[in-house]
């Protein structure tokens, strides 16, 4: 089952949505329906809470992906590839391959969010107050107010100076600049930002104890997320100095393993999968490469069709997401086999398949280097 949908596309950058998106979408609504529209407004029908509640989190996570967009058209504008924006459970994220190229660059991406976020609570404020003006203070000024307060507060939250959040970004830009050294920055940027977690956790035990069980529960949620993203983000940034430079044609595998297009799907895990546990095979005809075959694939197949069913027929066929050349960067390599999502890629040379890459041999190697140069 896929985990994200395809929403839409808007300046190239493909949108789209993580199923733990409609998780968060329906507390917003339940508590904006059960709670703060009907304090903000009462004596209206339970239906119309119903629909305020339903708009203004739509108009809600609009804005979180007008944030998002803001990051990505800055980071289009300076040369940086975008492959696109999902917004899930705790809001938004764009899918970038490379870091920023300097510090300007990255605090320029970094504060672009924080100021859309402004930018539309300053929106929805005036929108509010015209509304007032008019003595329409009904549902749509409660909506607009909600959404200047809500925008804010997601202004405000992401400049808090720890990384990844974007206040982080900007602390790391600023570290970056005066110290020359990424790898610096971004542990004293990831430092603050778990510290910044194990705060939001334990404000959150605090809330469980004295009763408030949601919000408790959420801001445990959130700070157990940034202390994740804090480790995970400078991991990155570690890999990507100790790979930097390093071509993939030493490290490929010579001798691959491949399977014929005709090959039923019985044969194939008798023969192939179960005897050499690899996750896919590339499939070959005639020293031509056809696709790549996957245990993922295979598993969407009835077991009683394996006898009738062929790699033909199921197969990814072949297209540049899986195929690099031995001059390859291996961030780059990396990079393509997170996109692709088969967990390798095949080095072809004069239309023949000459070696293969997997994410395993790349992370071998990362850690090999590691612990050689400490």
């Amino acid at each position: 089952m896929k985990s994200s949908f395809r929403l839409m596309t808007i300046a190239k950058i493909p949108i789209e949505i993580n199923i733990t998106w409609f998780i968060i979408l329906g507390l917003i609504v339940f508590t904006l329906g059960q709670g703060f529209f009907p304090y903000t407004n009462p004596g209206l029908s339970t239906a119309t809470y119903w629909l305020m509640a339903l708009v203004a989190a739509l108009l809600l996570f609009a804005s979180l992906l007008a944030h998002e967009l803001a990051h990505s058209l800055v980071a289009q504008k300076n040369d940086l590839p975008i492959h696109g924006i999902t917004l899930f459970i705790f809001g938004g994220v764009a899918h970038m391959d490379k870091e920023p190229p300097s510090p300007k660059v990255e605090f320029k991406m970094a504060i672009a969010g924080p100021l859309m976020s402004f930018f539309l609570s300053a929106i929805f404020y005036i929108l509010s107050r015209l509304l007032h003006l008019l003595g329409l203070t009904g549902p749509l000024t409660s909506i607009a107010e909600y959404l200047f307060l809500i925008n804010l507060i997601i202004g405000i939250f992401n400049l808090i100076p720890g990384f990844p959040l974007d206040g982080g970004r900007v602390l790391r830009a600023i570290l970056w600049h005066y110290s020359k050294d990424i790898k610096k920055a971004t542990a004293i940027a990831s430092n603050i930002g778990k510290a910044f977690a194990f705060v939001l956790i334990a404000f959150g035990l605090l809330n469980l104890f004295s009763g408030q069980i949601i919000s408790g529960i959420w801001f445990i949620f959130i700070g157990f997320f940034l202390l994740e993203a804090a480790d995970v983000s400078y991991r990155q940034v570690v890999m990507k100095k100790i790979l930097y430079g390093l071509k993939v044609g030493k490290y490929i595998t010579k001798d691959v393993i491949s399977v014929s297009s005709n090959i039923t799907l019985d044969k194939l895990v008798d023969d192939y999968f179960f005897r050499f546990r690899h996750g896919a095979f590339p499939v070959v005809d005639d020293d031509s490469v056809r696709g790549i075959v996957t245990l993922h694939d295979i598993k969407e197949v009835e077991k009683n069709k394996w006898s009738t069913t062929t790699a033909k027929d199921i197969m990814l066929p072949l297209k540049k997401d899986y195929v690099i050349n031995e001059q390859t960067d291996a961030m780059d390599a990396l990079a393509q086999i997170a996109r692709n999502h088969v967990g390798r890629l095949l080095v072809i040379e004069d239309g023949k398949l000459d070696g293969i890459l997997t994410q395993r041999d790349i992370m071998k190697l990362f850690e090999f280097k590691a612990e050689i140069e400490g």
